[in-house]
């Protein structure tokens, strides 16, 4: 440890100018308890450092020649702590692993640093028996689905809380405000940089800030970040080849020159797939429309502001926690419903119906509709759709609740239209001109309808049969045996078809079938005669 002596050789002062140093052997027992593309992470069982009463871990490089690896860096990012005064220091040691040492190797090259351990919330005990050891609970579990983090054994945060999604959120931007405030860049910000823990209040924990710069605008060779696949921000590769996948934002993990716009980049895509997660496949989604489900129209102006706009515009993290902050707070008091809108307002029985409820700090929604059960959905965000079937007349009533209370609207009126589905349908009887005195021979349109009329005892003896039979007896016939007051709709159909087709071939006997549609109109309910 880099230390001061007084003359007498009595306890050593620790030097905070330099920041903090101590030799890798110094450091006691120790156990491997994570390790990362370019670090491993030891738990230290017995070392200690001044002023941070905490356990501690070992950070150890695996590459120290690396282009983004700087000692010098390291040792201004523990100096900065102590140049803190204590609200902040105690702010920034609540919030991440920040470092609070630089180790030293055997040959007095620094080969790493000592951190915080996150506390017992930020860990879960894996279900499955091969992983015995506490796994870190990492934000990434709340861009994929749910079940997949209670299968693991983590806490389960639900898409729709927005009272601890946006508290994680808030605590990353804090974090996010104090280093930029003292001109830092926290750099290979991710949904893997984050450990969040659930209780009667949502926390976060950043990992990895011994990745962080400070001073990086001034330093003669500004030192490069790495990047996580899917995180980069578009400028930081403006000028690489478009074609090779390798160095595009959305695959990269090269370091790069990054700033402090680069990290409000990166915020806004945590807070997007946080709040909107898109689930398995779509992690990497930088579709800012996603987030106007669930922000009003101030976070969606931010969110375009940040991932589509000029980088020097971008909100920056004390916006988002003062955003965030409104957020949480709509959640904590009762909800209110902004707007309802239902259409179209006049439908057919069973067509759809879309409704659309715009509101603020809903945990539910419950709508209730005429003729229909309840719809109970759970909310998490500002927007609620529905769609469903037209049963019935009436307006339709949405309650939002949440915990401090509820909300009541009603939609206007639906007008909901009864179809008609008539299985059989009345018709006139045919009536023969008197002038005509006989009917044609019928056997045309019997033989449309399927009708086999039996020939009389007369015809019979005849020696031409049913050719003997008289139009009238086959019409009394055929009366006899159809119902004349109801047919099925297809034969009447049927009926007209052939009516019409008999009389283009015998000089118009029988009208046109707009004639003989509108006559049975003009006859509906007319009482027939008997047959």
């Amino acid at each position: 440890m880099s230390e001061e002596s007084d003359e007498q050789g009595q306890q050593p002062v620790v030097s905070r100018g330099a920041g903090i140093r101590v030799r890798g052997v110094d450091l006691g027992a120790r156990s491997l308890i994570g390790s990362g593309a370019a670090t491993e992470v030891h738990r230290l069982e017995a070392f200690t450092v001044p002023g941070h009463p905490g356990g501690l871990a070992l950070v150890n490089i695996r590459d120290t020649n690396a282009t983004h690896w700087d000692s010098a860096a390291l040792s201004r990012l523990v100096a900065l702590r102590w140049a803190l005064d204590a609200r902040e220091r105690a702010l920034l040691d609540g919030l991440a692993a920040w470092p609070l040492a630089v180790v030293e190797g055997e040959d007095g090259d620094v080969v790493g640093c000592l951190v915080p351990l996150a506390a017992h919330p930020f860990y879960y005990l894996p279900a499955e028996e091969k992983n015995p050891g506490k796994v870190p609970q990492q934000v990434k579990g709340l861009v994929t689905a749910p079940k997949r983090a209670r299968r693991a054994g983590a806490a389960a945060v639900g898409e729709r809380d927005l009272v601890a999604r946006s508290t994680v959120l808030a605590r990353v931007c804090l974090l996010l405000d104090l280093l930029h405030r003292h001109e830092g860049v926290y750099g290979d910000l991710s949904d893997r940089s984050v450990l969040f823990g659930v209780g009667d209040v949502a926390e976060a924990f950043v990992v990895g800030c011994e990745g962080a710069v400070v001073g990086q605008a001034a330093a003669d060779e500004p030192v490069p970040q790495r990047n996580s696949a899917g995180w980069a921000a578009p400028e930081t590769f403006e000028n690489a080849d478009a074609d090779d996948p390798k160095t595009e934002p959305s695959m990269s993990r090269a370091p790069s020159l990054q700033t402090a716009a680069t990290d409000r980049y990166k915020l806004a895509l945590l807070i997007l797939r946080v709040l909107a997660p898109a689930g398995d496949g779509l992690e990497r989604s930088r579709d800012a429309d996603r987030i106007r489900s669930v922000l009003d129209e101030t976070g969606q102006r931010m969110m375009r502001d940040a991932l589509e706009g000029d980088p020097d515009a971008r909100p920056g993290a004390a916006d988002w926690y003062q955003y965030l902050r409104g957020v949480i707070v709509e959640s904590l008091t009762a909800p209110s419903i902004r707007s309802v809108v239902v259409s179209p307002a006049l439908v057919a029985e069973g067509d759809e119906l879309r409704l659309e409820v715009e509101l603020s700090g809903a945990r539910q929604l419950t709508i209730e509709m005429p003729g229909r059960a309840d719809i109970t959905r759970e909310v998490g965000g500002r927007i609620v759709t529905e769609r469903f079937t037209a049963r019935q007349t009436g307006r339709i009533r949405v309650r939002a609740t949440n915990a401090h209370g509820e909300d009541v609207a009603l939609t206007d009126q639906v007008r909901v239209l009864p179809v008609p589905t008539p299985a059989r349908i009345a018709i006139a009887t045919l009536e023969v001109p008197a002038e005509l005195g006989v009917l044609p021979d019928l056997a045309s349109l019997e033989a449309a309808l399927g009708i086999s009329t039996p020939p009389s005892s007369a015809a019979a003896d005849s020696p031409d049969g049913a050719a003997s039979v008289s139009p009238f007896d086959r019409v009394a016939d055929l009366r006899a045996r159809l119902d004349a007051d109801a047919l099925p709709l297809r034969d009447v159909l049927q009926i007209g078809l052939e009516a019409e087709r008999v009389s283009r071939e015998r000089d118009r006997l029988f009208p046109s079938f707009e004639a003989f549609l509108g006559e049975i109109t003009s006859r509906k309910g007319a009482k027939q005669p008997d047959a």
